[in-house]
């Protein structure tokens, strides 16, 4: 993407930029000319990206008090920050939804031009399935709502989580959510942050952007491209959404977090998770970096 590169004096906030995502996001917009403030419990985790930052503030997002002066003089701000554990706590009541509502409010309050947030795929209409996806959309209606102005980003699915199907290939053996064929065209993590750094950068933000990778794969083919690579003979289990579901349902008393992470996981069964295509980097290039590893 063309993106201006005239914007040096420009001041961007990055919370999630430990994350997969973040870190991508922090180099892309180094590379346009901002400046960036990563926002980090933990400042070694930020990796080689802490280079591309000019500022990095520590403490935590659900505990905004330890965010002093986060948003003096930025003009845009960037949240990932989102539960990827199936540990008890935090929950992702505490931070897909209260973390990111707390940023919104301070940069909106701090006077933020513009606030870009990660949600799903077709949110609204899974926000009815997992309290997870819930939590992020009610972040996404908090921003519909606000008077920031604002960009909904809603990809399909990062090449870090197609990573579990590598790992279980590894292992010897994939499992299928369904019958395997359902499709996504998942994108790497520096693809999306170039999309994220021009939604930032556009003179008319669109409110919201579906997006996805430059290849379209059923489930089944992801597993066969990582058995390829590995040079193993293809072994494949399948359970059913359905199954998985009830499982959820099961743990939901003794692990919420859990529990919604797999009502996520059983919509790969029953729906295909395709969006417009963007990027370069294809899942091939991903999965080799990780077999040498």
């Amino acid at each position: 993407m063309n993106r201006n590169r005239n914007s040096s004096k420009k001041f961007a906030v990055v919370a999630g930029a430990t994350g997969y995502l973040g870190r991508h996001v922090v180099k892309a917009l180094h590379s346009d000319g901002w400046r960036v403030r990563a926002v980090a419990r933990d400042p070694s985790r930020l990796g080689e990206s802490i280079q591309y930052c000019e500022d990095v503030v520590v403490g935590q997002a659900t505990q905004i008090e330890t965010l002093p002066g986060l948003f003096d003089d930025v003009d845009v701000a960037f949240s990932s920050i989102g539960i990827r554990s199936f540990r008890r706590r935090p929950t992702f009541d505490e931070v897909d939804y209260g973390a990111n509502a707390q940023l919104v409010d301070v940069a909106v309050r701090a006077g933020v031009r513009r606030f870009s947030f990660v949600s799903v795929l077709d949110g609204p209409q899974l926000r009815t399935l997992s309290p997870l996806v819930d939590a992020r959309e009610r972040v996404a209606d908090l921003l519909e709502n606000s008077p920031i102005e604002s960009t909904v980003l809603r990809p399909t699915g990062f090449f870090n989580d197609m990573g579990d199907i590598f790992r279980m290939a590894a292992r010897g053996k994939v499992w299928l959510i369904g019958s395997g064929n359902t499709r996504i065209n998942p994108i790497h993590g520096a693809d999306l942050a170039d999309v994220i750094a021009a939604a930032l950068e556009a003179p008319e933000p669109e409110p919201e952007i579906s997006v996805g990778g430059p290849e379209v794969f059923s489930q089944r083919e992801i597993g066969d491209l990582a058995f390829g690579i590995l040079g193993r003979e293809p072994r494949y289990g399948h359970i059913s959404s359905t199954l998985v579901r009830r499982l959820a349902r099961w743990i939901r008393p003794l692990n919420r977090n859990a529990s919604a992470l797999a009502m996520m996981f059983s919509s790969l069964g029953d729906h295909d998770a395709v969006a417009p295509a963007v990027g370069s980097r294809h899942l091939e290039g991903f999965f080799r970096e990780l077999e040498a590893a």
